[in-house]
């Protein structure tokens, strides 16, 4: 009996991973996914199409954060027709960086320093990207594109979500 009700247990817990954000290491498929957007504009295209809903805030923050995070989404939706008017800047290479809600809770990653003022509002295992469009081949800094999560296989573009709850 003991040895189904921990099956059960496991096979619940494995299915809630798959429909979460959970923390895992997808930076491989970012870059080949990422490497068919190399130009400003068509990021810009791909950022309109791949703003949360309401439901992938809801597993990325926690409680009324979820809320809170959807609402300036929901602001920012009417700006980013402004942004495809602008010069359309062709890049060469992409890079991506990741850091968990772990990696913010003990203090080690490369994130925006308002990530950290944040990290109670998050789920826990949330795994970010930091996607980097480079003008040069391996350059170490670019044009970049703060935070993607990777949600059932989609990504979902949260930017800069510490923005939201500053006062």
């Amino acid at each position: 009996m003991k040895k189904t009700i921990y099956t059960m247990t496991a096979v619940i817990f494995i299915t809630l991973a798959a429909m979460t954000a959970n923390a895992q290491n997808y930076s491989d498929q970012a870059k080949i996914y990422f490497a068919k957007y190399l130009t400003s504009k068509s990021m810009t295209e791909l950022i309109t199409k791949s703003l949360p809903t309401l439901d992938d805030c809801k597993l990325v923050f926690k409680g009324q954060n979820a809320y809170t995070y959807f609402g300036v989404i929901e602001e920012m939706k009417s700006k980013l027709g402004a942004e495809l008017q602008k010069e359309n800047e062709t890049f060469v290479d992409i890079g991506i960086e990741i850091f968990s809600t772990q990696d913010i809770e003990q203090g080690k990653g490369n994130y925006a320093g308002g990530m950290k003022n944040i990290v109670d509002k998050l789920q826990t295992y949330v795994t970010f990207y930091k996607v980097e469009l480079l003008r040069e081949k391996g350059a170490e800094m670019g044009v970049a594109y703060k935070y993607w999560v990777n949600i059932n296989g989609r990504w979902v573009f949260f930017p800069k979500p510490f923005t939201a709850f500053e006062k």
